[in-house]
């Protein structure tokens, strides 16, 4: 049987920053879009979902990234949802959701953003200990340190 690895990121900000957690998560976006690679990003409610939108918009015309809420534009590479995904690209999610994906086996990368607040270093840990109770050795990236 050829199993397919799974890819799982851990990106740690030395932040508290709301906005520079939403600075990183642009980055990774951009970076994922001019890859051509399809990105599903879950947060943790339509509404955080909804305003992350904006932030996308109000980018400069020049760097703009195709992007949807919850499918509205189904042929967009990059999908914002609320807590569930609809309709899975199958290629990377990043997961902001506080709880851990249940979702993720269907991907072929999952990033998970944390910065330093007590709660998502906490709710961080706990899906870390999720991933590997699945049999995956998260990968961990330490930004700013």
């Amino acid at each position: 049987m050829n199993r397919v690895e799974k890819d799982v990121l851990f990106y740690v900000l030395n932040s508290t920053n709301t906005e520079a957690r939403q600075t990183f998560l642009s980055k990774l976006i951009k970076k994922i879009w001019v890859e051509k690679r399809m990105c599903d990003v879950r947060f943790d409610n339509e509404q955080e979902a909804q305003r992350y939108d904006l932030t996308l918009w109000n980018i400069q015309p020049q760097s703009f990234i195709p992007h949807s809420v919850a499918k509205h534009i189904p042929s967009a590479p990059i999908q914002l949802y609320g807590e569930t995904i609809a309709h899975p690209c199958k290629d990377v999610l990043i997961n902001l959701h506080p709880r851990f994906p249940t979702e993720f086996s269907g991907y072929q990368r999952t990033i998970e953003i944390l910065d330093q607040s007590d709660y998502l270093i906490q709710m961080g840990r706990e899906r870390w200990k999720a991933y590997k109770a699945q049999g995956i050795e998260p990968t961990v990236h330490k930004i700013g340190f």
